[in-house]
């Protein structure tokens, strides 16, 4: 029987949902919690979205299972997100404003790490041109966070948002990969 939706559409559901959707609510929450004092609060959910971005990265149904390469991927992508969001958190809590051009170089630097160790480490396929594209939202990002760290209530909401859409695609892509592995397992 054929599938209603290809492997890698899945996939890419899943990627979209479980690894950068929740990390974003996380980074956004745990800002909250830091501004208003609660910073153990915001690495707790930094940890939880960190743990789920690496068990999403393992499930992938369009190769096959090996329990060393989805424990590696598991422990590295999770502690990649996790170090990623709590410099974050860190920096823009406990810097100070020195000016939107500083925080712009930084959120650079950021990203340019953050495409070096995604790619290089991680061994995630991007091509070499996403690089400059990877910089350039690190610093609008970081620039962007720095502004919305003034407006509290809409950094809340913001946060509510990607939660229900990380949690609509994730539930969604796996509902569409259980009906197909339930489909296939009937047709044989």
């Amino acid at each position: 029987m054929e599938e209603l939706i290809s492997r890698e559409t899945i996939a890419s559901l899943l990627q979209l949902g479980g690894q950068y959707a929740l990390p974003a609510a996380a980074l956004l929450r745990a800002l909250y919690a830091g501004i208003r004092g609660k910073l153990p609060e915001g690495f707790t959910q930094i940890a939880l979205a960190s743990i789920f971005a690496g068990v999403v990265d393992v499930i992938d149904p369009s190769i096959a299972f090996d329990w060393r390469v989805a424990v590696l991927k598991l422990l590295g992508n999770s502690f990649f997100i996790a170090g990623l969001l709590s410099f974050i958190v860190l920096y823009l809590l406990r810097m100070a404003n020195r000016g939107i051009y500083f925080d712009a170089f930084i959120g650079g630097v950021v990203g340019l790490i953050s495409w070096a160790f995604w790619t290089q480490i991680l061994l995630n396929d991007w091509p070499w041109w996403t690089a400059p594209l990877v910089i350039a939202a690190g610093s609008a990002a970081f620039v962007a966070l720095r502004f919305s760290l003034r407006q509290l209530a809409r950094l809340v909401r913001i946060a509510t948002y990607f939660i229900v859409l990380g949690i609509i695609l994730v539930i969604g892509a796996g509902g569409i990969l259980a009906l197909q592995w339930i489909t296939t397992q009937a047709a044989s």
